[in-house]
């Protein structure tokens, strides 16, 4: 229409300019009506020159305006149009959802006066960088970005100026009511909404294409109650970080998974590669003693050993050059349980030399210890061990202790759970299954599962793991302390100090990891960072929290009966100083 009317008007011109140049040229008319012609036609051709600008800024430039802020935005905007399906804890509680937003833009070759634009924008928005804002605003771009997700009291604030040439775009963006929570778990997305890590990276296709909430079998309450026990650790002995997992052993759904330093998943610029990394899950360690309960746990499987047999503990072993001693050992001859209570290196590798390299190292294999995780995650590990030709006496004896073999904490998990639950093996998820299925391998016999639960509560009643304890809980657990390993050596004082634990141990359901990385000694524990010191009482602090939130009641009634039936025949000698 626009058009039309255009060649309308230049028709028009087009017969104006010849009556005025025949009429000029006429003798009949005179010299002043000629000078008058010539006047209207400059006065039409000035004319002309106005109704082309106003076509040039109102169509042309609006044109080249739509294409460059097209081509300048694209990547950014037109993904935020997405839909992305919320996600929600196992309560329903929500993790991740889509909130509406307003961002700010201008057309620079509309601001007629850049300098005072500039200055009121800072006035709304003081963060802003004043120099730069007014850089984009005298530039000869038609498109340029003055703030992303501005608050609807800013947009007012804004749209109050009435400045030609600012303009707002709304959009979706992504938010996380919890904020750093569950950052390593759910990740995050793109400006164009797409799944950059965690599970917003994994469920990413099933996220956009549906609108029913994925549901995870986290919650909340306990993520919480783990992260702040970690936190208050990780401050009492000056550590630079820590994890913590909660798993249902019945059909290996994860309640919980914390990674500290974790980070705020709405503002990723300053965020440390250390904070963006998943101990939990991506992680690989060399764990410590809490491999000698898979150890034992073989050993039992395999006939190889009886809950009863004993061990000379007195002289350290001598293998391939190296020398194994144990911590604070107590000597003499030590039985199954007591190697378990008393933590010793000897005694656990002479069980692991009686079974046999090749045992050994297809029992790891069974319990998961050997491959990649399965959960729901991209960021997940591979463990890291020596190959089966070059396994030799050293590392059977080194491994049975948790030494030359590195593998993710979820990984100790995921087999822990095996061997208190009657050894069925589950595949740890964090997705919420509305129907149970009984999807897991068996990979240790009933029978040896029920004497590891006995030995676990001995090591928390007599041994290692008493500040694990907790009333009416009847935890069964392990210690870990193992020394970090920074380019191939060992660092004396950087260690990784972890405690696995079991509750209820008659009828266990959960298992829990709670591991603090490099702490360090206090007055409060004697000047020790082990994990008897360090996670065992952050274990008992989280586990009585958890009991009236998973609803583990404290079964006082009967405790003598049941604590009886925990117990092998065996009588300790001394509890461990």
């Amino acid at each position: 229409m626009i058009f039309s009317k255009i060649k309308q008007f230049l028709t028009i011109i087009k017969d104006v300019a010849e009556d005025v140049v025949s009429s000029v040229l006429s003798r009949e008319h005179n010299v002043a009506k000629a000078r008058i012609y010539i006047i209207l036609l400059f006065v039409v051709c000035g004319y002309t020159v106005i109704a082309l600008r106003l076509f040039s800024v109102t169509v042309i430039d609006q044109f080249d305006f739509s294409r460059e802020r097209h081509s300048e935005a694209r990547h950014q905007i037109s993904g935020n149009a997405v839909r992305r399906a919320d996600i929600v804890d196992r309560n329903g509680e929500l993790l991740a959802i889509n909130l509406t937003t307003t961002s700010i833009y201008a057309n620079p070759k509309f601001i007629t006066n850049p300098v005072d634009t500039a200055q009121k924008l800072y006035k709304i928005f003081p963060k802003l960088n004043y120099k730069d804002v007014l850089h984009k605003l005298r530039s000869n771009k038609s498109f340029v970005w003055i703030k992303r997700s501005v608050t609807p009291k800013e947009e007012q604030k804004v749209h109050d100026l009435g400045i030609p040439g600012l303009y707002f775009e709304t959009s979706t963006k992504r938010a996380y009511p919890h904020g750093e929570l569950f950052s390593h778990v759910l990740g995050y997305v793109g400006l164009d909404s797409k799944g950059l890590s965690g599970v917003e990276r994994y469920f990413d296709d099933q996220l956009i294409s549906k609108n029913t909430p994925l549901k995870l079998s986290l919650d909340t309450k306990v993520q919480n109650i783990i992260k702040q026990e970690l936190l208050t650790a990780i401050k009492k002995f000056n550590a630079v970080g820590g994890t913590g997992i909660l798993q249902d052993v019945t059909n290996g759904e994860i309640l919980a998974i914390v990674s500290l330093p974790d980070y705020d998943p709405h503002n990723l610029n300053k965020v440390s590669e250390d904070a963006l990394f998943n101990k939990a899950t991506l992680g690989n360690y060399e764990v410590g003693s809490l491999f000698k309960v898979f150890t034992v746990a073989m050993a039992l499987d395999n006939n190889n050993i009886q809950v009863n047999d004993v061990y000379d503990v007195n002289t350290p072993l001598h293998l391939a050059g190296y020398t194994i001693n144990d911590y604070r050992g107590k000597g003499g001859w030590l039985s199954v349980p007591e190697i378990l209570m008393y933590s010793s290196n000897i005694g656990t590798s002479q069980i692991a030399l009686e079974m046999g390299k090749e045992k050994q190292f297809q029992y790891l294999k069974n319990l998961g210890f050997l491959s990649s995780l399965e959960v729901e995650l991209y960021e997940k590990s591979t463990p890291s061990y020596s190959s089966l030709s070059k396994w030799g006496d050293l590392t059977t004896a080194t491994v049975s202790y948790g030494h030359g073999i590195s593998v993710s904490p979820l990984h100790i998990v995921k087999a822990m759970g095996a061997v208190v639950n009657g050894g069925k093996l589950y595949q740890p998820t964090i997705v919420k299954t509305e129907n149970e299925i009984e999807n897991y391998k068996q990979v240790l016999k009933e029978s040896t599962s029920k004497n590891m639960r006995k030995l676990l509560r001995m090591i928390v009643k007599f041994g290692s793991g008493a500040k694990s304890e907790v009333q009416g809980a009847f935890v069964g657990g392990k210690s870990g302390t193992a020394n970090k390993s920074i380019g191939g050596v060992y660092k004396k004082d950087l260690r990784i100090s972890s405690f696995i634990s079991t509750f209820p141990i008659y009828d266990p359901k959960y298992v829990m990891l709670i591991s603090i990385d490099e702490p360090k000694g206090n007055k409060d524990s004697f000047g020790f960072a082990t994990g008897g010191w360090v996670a065992a009482p952050a274990t008992a602090r989280v586990i009585e929290k958890l009991m009236p939130v998973l609803n583990i009641l404290p079964e006082l009634e009967g405790k003598e009966a049941i604590e009886k039936s925990l117990f092998i025949n065996y009588n300790p000698r001394s509890e461990l100083s």
